[in-house]
């Protein structure tokens, strides 16, 4: 099976263009706990969803198909850099708390990181409200460093970059490519879903799908 997770904000709709009987797109708002993976499983996962495939991939010693992260955060590797994402998660946790459902979606596509990329909607007032929980819950602050491990098992994994994300192509250019960790580009901002037909040609030429 290949399993796949949306990123924060995002709704298994956003990977429809993946409809298989053996692709299993994961609500990260209904999802009580990880799913059960065998060694013969593919992770997939985009921006908060790729870093619960990360979760997955170590807490199973990595004995996964392959694991696809798509402008997917390793993991922080420094004091400092914990400490200002989680002055930046908490200013976002207070602003969802504070605003309207559609203020808040306006402030949140204005983001710089989202610069290059058609804004996300969302229109169910129960989901924003779970919005600020699941945010909490997948802080990228509280997430381990799965750096050394991605370069351990290097083989079995895939980062999919946006070449118009400033800040991945950044990470990628630092930490991914000097550790010959698996790299694709394609045309596109943070939102690499909204790139279906480019995102599914790499998939297959990578035979993931």
């Amino acid at each position: 099976m290949i399993h796949v997770f949306h990123g924060f904000l995002g709704s298994p709709e956003d990977f429809d263009f993946m409809k298989r009987n053996d692709v299993i797109v994961h609500d990260l708002y209904n999802m009580a706990s990880f799913p059960a993976i065998t060694s013969e499983d593919t992770l997939i996962g985009y921006s908060m969803g790729g870093r619960i495939a990360l979760e997955i991939a170590e807490a199973n010693q990595y004995n996964v198909k392959k694991v696809v992260l798509i402008n997917a955060h390793p993991g922080l590797e420094t004091e400092e850099e914990k400490i200002n994402r989680a002055q930046f998660e908490t200013t976002i946790i207070n602003e969802l708390k504070a605003r309207s459902l559609s203020d808040f979606m306006d402030y949140w596509n204005n983001l710089p990181i989202f610069f290059h990329d058609a804004p996300l909607k969302l229109n169910d007032e129960e989901r924003f409200q779970k919005s600020s929980e699941i945010f909490d819950k997948y802080r990228l602050s509280r997430q381990k460093n799965h750096l050394p491990a991605i370069i351990q098992h290097k083989e079995k994994v895939l980062f999919i970059v946006g070449l118009f994300d400033e800040k991945y192509m950044d990470l990628v250019s630092e930490i991914l490519i000097p550790n010959e960790v698996p790299v694709k580009g394609i045309p596109g901002g943070h939102r690499l879903f909204q790139q279906g037909p480019e995102l599914m040609h790499v998939l297959k030429e990578e035979g993931i799908l």
